[in-house]
């Protein structure tokens, strides 16, 4: 009694769908290329960088990115920093925006800079994400007159002191206005 085995031995169609899913896992359709997290770290931004970053990342077979302004305290790499919103940083997105769309690749854009997504130095302080605080008292039952103790309404060193220095280091010695509401 003989025993036959077959490695490798596929039907036609079968084996046109195996090169198919192997041309697919070598070379991945755009919608299956992973996406990444693109940080422009406190306006060290270049044309060129952009250029050499994306042209990379294409290269490599990223299909996207997302693009986060964030204002970290970083040193300064570049000739000028680009201000988020100022004429230079719209143009190196803008710039970002066309190259990334002329290799196909998919962008997405966080809604604010920063960490918190928040918005920006124009986002008046009622309009702005907001802490809750509240203090406790405890009192006995019955009719009581009390006057409740003032609110906490310390947000914190990074929250309430602006960056000073080209936005490179912090100064405790200005702090931003204090916004409180009862609710």
């Amino acid at each position: 009694m003989g025993v036959l085995a077959l490695a490798g031995c596929s039907s036609g169609s079968e084996g046109r769908q195996d090169s198919e899913l192997y041309a697919s896992f070598v070379n991945p359709p755009q919608q299956a290329r992973p996406r990444v997290w693109w940080h422009w770290m406190n306006g060290n931004i270049t044309k060129d960088g952009i250029r050499k970053d994306l042209l990379w990342m294409n290269r490599v077979g990223i299909g996207g990115f997302h693009n986060f302004d964030a204002g970290m305290v970083v040193p300064q790499v570049v000739d000028k920093r680009l201000i988020y919103m100022d004429e230079g940083w719209k143009d190196a997105f803008r710039y970002a925006t066309h190259l990334a769309d002329s290799l196909g690749m998919e962008m997405a854009v966080a809604s604010a800079p920063g960490w918190s997504s928040t918005g920006g130095p124009w986002v008046k302080p009622e309009d702005a994400m907001k802490k809750l605080t509240w203090r406790e008292a405890v009192v006995p039952g019955g009719h009581i007159d009390l006057q409740l103790p003032a609110p906490y309404e310390t947000t914190g060193f990074f929250l309430n002191v602006r960056p000073a220095d080209n936005e490179t280091t912090f100064s405790s010695s200005e702090v931003s206005d204090q916004f409180y509401k009862d609710i």
